[in-house]
């Protein structure tokens, strides 16, 4: 924990130093109010201990205006024996705590608050990543497999969970990506620290940028207090950029500075912040791509693709189609009720159909299965019931054929194909296409790819 003294007695500021250096707290000691003011005002803290009265701004206005400013802080009062209505009134007022200076002064009486305030800061932070992450928590959601594509990914995801490494997951819509990233936290040290996601995609513009790294009071139209983003809460755990190719560019930028030097600022802020967290980032794009159209910076996909991991979309692992349906025929269930089995031929049809939704689409069908299913439904699910539910294997392929492109669409998609062979090599791409480097500049501009 960061803590900050305040007290006009040097004998209590070295006492406090001492105990609080011992309980393994980073501390800080001034001698007036308004030396705290500027100490908060430079950096984070966890928890302020200060004196209730001091020459200049007492205790009570450093703990109005950290109420204003930063609600995050606990701060703890120390009041002499005959001031004891007026650390009540502190308290009252938004102290976490307050302690009567003994005579002598041994600090033992910190150590102990400090202890308590440990907990319950514990505890507040559990209970904020569970209520970020509740409806993302659910047991049904677990992803199991046994064909050789997931025992292979699992294997990985086992190899890089103990590091800090950042994580690039990437796989269709509804492949399992976010329970991949918190299977890789489950693992890692930081297990027992928050694990929480964040959707680029859905999350536009300055509000992501408010989510991630919290704004300071008046940073907007509406901030009306000091707010602690997602890095900060998700403090020594792990932290999800989903979707993270639908990013903006200056968004990329201040990301790559968390990545490349663990620092951020809060909206509207100058205090240079430090974080401890694990970045994972996770995408259906091909992030390459973006990159050679000029939409996703190249040293933000060097940094976060440390490790690239793939999630093979369900077609690509038959084998797992019969374990996952059963999964979810008995997770979904209603409680009381008769469980149900697939037939063989029933298996053999959810095998044959491409799940071009991937597990989310599998599990959105079992689910319909067990709603639409009549009280005297038989134990074994066949064929015929699933008819309703599941598009014949032809009218899917048919409806996922893609329209006709135009010339220059396929000439496009061809020359950003043999740009990415080549690791973006425009000399090369341009040997390789038989033009020279003028044209191929040419058509890049014509097709509105950005290089840099």
């Amino acid at each position: 924990m960061k803590v900050l003294v305040i007290d006009d007695e040097e004998f209590v500021r070295l006492t406090l130093e001492e105990t609080l250096r011992q309980e393994g707290c980073a501390v800080t000691v001034v001698d007036r109010g308004q030396a705290g003011l500027d100490a908060l005002q430079a950096s984070l803290y966890d928890c302020v201990i200060t004196d209730l009265r001091m020459p200049g701004m007492d205790g009570r206005a450093v703990l109005e205006w950290v109420r204003e400013h930063q609600p995050d802080v606990d701060v703890i009062v120390l009041t002499g024996h005959g001031e004891i209505r007026a650390a009540v009134e502190a308290i009252k007022a938004g102290a976490w705590d307050f302690l009567v200076k003994e005579t002598p002064f041994d600090g033992s009486q910190v150590a102990a608050a400090l202890a308590k305030l440990k907990t319950v800061r514990a505890l507040r932070r559990e209970n904020l990543a569970f209520r970020l992450e509740s409806a993302a928590r659910r047991a049904d959601r677990m992803v199991h497999g046994v064909s050789p594509a997931w025992r292979r990914l699992m294997e990985l995801v086992q190899k890089i969970a103990p590091s800090n490494a950042p994580v690039l997951i990437q796989g269709e819509t509804g492949t399992g990506k976010e329970w991949i990233a918190r299977t890789i936290h489950a693992l890692s040290p930081r297990r027992d620290a928050p694990f929480l996601a964040v959707n680029c995609g859905t999350v536009k513009g300055d509000l992501l940028e408010s989510e991630l790294f919290g704004y300071e009071k008046g940073a907007f139209t509406g901030a009306v207090a000091q707010k602690s983003g997602l890095i900060a809460a998700a403090e020594s755990g792990t932290l999800l950029l989903d979707e993270i190719g639908e990013m903006s560019g200056p968004m990329q930028v201040s990301v790559l500075r968390v990545l490349d030097r663990g620092e951020y600022r809060q909206v509207g802020g100058t205090r240079i912040l430090t974080a401890d967290v694990r970045f994972i980032g996770a995408t259906n794009r091909d992030l390459q791509d973006l990159v050679f159209a000029g939409r996703f910076r190249d040293d933000l996909l060097y940094r976060i693709n440390t490790v690239t991991l793939r999630v093979p979309p369900l077609r690509e692992r038959p084998e797992d189609i019969p374990l996952l349906a059963e999964h979810f025929l008995q997770t979904l269930r209603s409680p009381g009720s008769p469980p149900r089995a697939l037939s063989k031929p029933s298996i053999e049809r959810l095998a044959a159909y491409p799940w071009p939704g991937n597990v989310r689409e599998l599990r959105n069908v079992v689910e319909r299965l067990i709603l639409l299913s009549p009280p005297d439904a038989a134990p074994t699910i066949e064929p015929d019931e699933l008819a309703a539910l599941l598009p014949a294997v032809h009218e899917r392929v048919s409806c996922r054929t893609p329209p006709p492109r135009s010339l220059d669409e396929a000439e496009r998609e061809h020359i950003l194909r043999v740009l990415k062979e080549h690791g973006g090599n425009k000399t090369q791409a341009a040997r390789t296409l038989g033009i020279d480097y003028k044209t191929l500049l040419t058509r890049l501009r014509k097709y509105g790819v950005i290089m840099e």
